[in-house]
């Protein structure tokens, strides 16, 4: 069972990993914002096997402006 991730849910109940999908939906950019970003490694992706998963603590550096 996969749990949705929204922006009401809090930073500190955010689980250590999410998919693209969950890190574009809680801070709101598009598919392909979140995918371009991860291409030019302005988000740092974490391969497990084929699946792509961004760490919790990008998400605080790209909220305060961390993103390159």
């Amino acid at each position: 069972m996969t749990s949705r991730i929204e922006r009401s849910v809090p930073f500190d109940e955010l689980p250590e990993f999410l998919s693209p999908e969950e890190f574009r939906a809680y801070v709101g950019i598009s598919r392909t914002t979140i995918y371009d970003l991860l291409r030019r490694d302005a988000i740092p992706p974490v391969k497990f096997g084929r699946c792509i998963r961004i760490p919790k603590w990008a998400l605080q550096s790209k909220t305060t402006g961390g993103v390159k």
